[in-house]
């Protein structure tokens, strides 16, 4: 038997800011750290903040836990994700109908070429860049409530590992449309941000099925970044394409992924709330756009 999931992530959906143009390019690296791996026998669903209750997960079996750091831009990332779960876990004659994943909220990048954003010149050639310094008070301290910007061209030319993390956030379903949820740099040292320069930056997550399926997502539920919930982990649940039932023969876990255009990158500017921002003040913003992965049970 042999069934295949193929998961289309978007990782961030609606975003509300004051950049006015946006692009996307391959990664050369792209780190995830894989935390824990479920199979579930059914799923009643409800609230996303719930996301880790067993109405999301139905009598879970653990395949895998503990944190794995997978490259799934390298060629050898199908392998070594799959060898996380260990499928002769799975109790004989059981039948499994959905997959939730944790992964860390933390990823590590590096653009493969230049990215144009499509604005003014300061932003036509993006390229990742480490920034660790870049933070008003730590990276620890702000890596979700403060969104870090670098100038164009990387270090002198070429690209680094940067580190990019999932904002604080709001449910798209509820939130007001004008309440920030993170700070957005507008500076390499964020000494000049959208709170100092008197604007409002936030992220809403979908937070329906409904929602996720007409915007082409094949998770069903996702959990939702915010700053009430002090964790590091992001969970997403996906419905197998046919219930699986467990034979005497273990099944094998096959994982592959997709990376190209899963970097975005906007330019932000200090001097326009809206509209092409002027010459001269443009910075690199750069966000985790989705991956394409694609699971096979057999």
């Amino acid at each position: 038997m042999r069934l295949i999931l193929i998961i289309f992530i978007t990782f961030l959906t609606f975003i509300n800011s004051t950049f006015a143009a946006t692009g996307t390019g391959d990664a050369e690296v792209f780190k995830v750290t894989m935390k824990k791996m479920e199979l579930c026998t059914g799923y009643q669903g409800g609230d996303f903040h719930n996301i880790t209750n067993n109405s999301f997960c139905n009598d879970p079996v653990v395949l895998g836990t503990g944190e794995q750091v997978v490259d799934i831009a390298s060629v050898n990332a199908g392998a070594a994700a799959a060898s996380y779960g260990d499928a002769a876990l799975l109790p004989l004659g059981e039948t499994y109908t959905h997959l939730r994943v944790t992964i860390d909220k933390k990823f590590t990048v590096k653009t493969s070429a230049a990215i144009d954003t499509g604005g003014s010149d300061d932003t036509d050639n993006c390229m990742t860049k480490s920034i660790t310094s870049s933070y008003p008070t730590s990276e620890a301290s702000n890596k979700y409530t403060h969104r870090p910007v670098v100038a164009e061209g990387g270090n002198s030319g070429s690209s680094e590992e940067m580190n990019i993390y999932f904002m604080n956030g709001e449910k798209d379903s509820t939130h007001n449309g004008s309440d920030a949820t993170y700070v957005q740099c507008t500076n390499a040292n964020c000494s000049k941000n959208s709170t100092v320069n008197g604007r409002t930056w936030w992220y809403t997550y979908l937070d329906t099925e409904a929602a996720l399926a007409a915007n082409g997502d094949s998770n069903i539920a996702q959990s939702i970044h915010r700053a009430s919930a002090a964790t590091d982990d992001f969970v997403l649940v996906y419905k197998l394409t046919s219930p699986y039932t467990v034979s005497l023969m273990p099944p094998t876990i096959d994982i592959a992924f997709g990376t190209q255009g899963s970097i975005g990158v906007q330019e932000v500017s200090t001097s326009q709330g809206s509209g092409t921002p002027s010459s001269n003040d443009g910075m690199c913003s750069f966000y985790i756009a989705g991956v394409v992965v694609e699971i096979t049970i057999r």
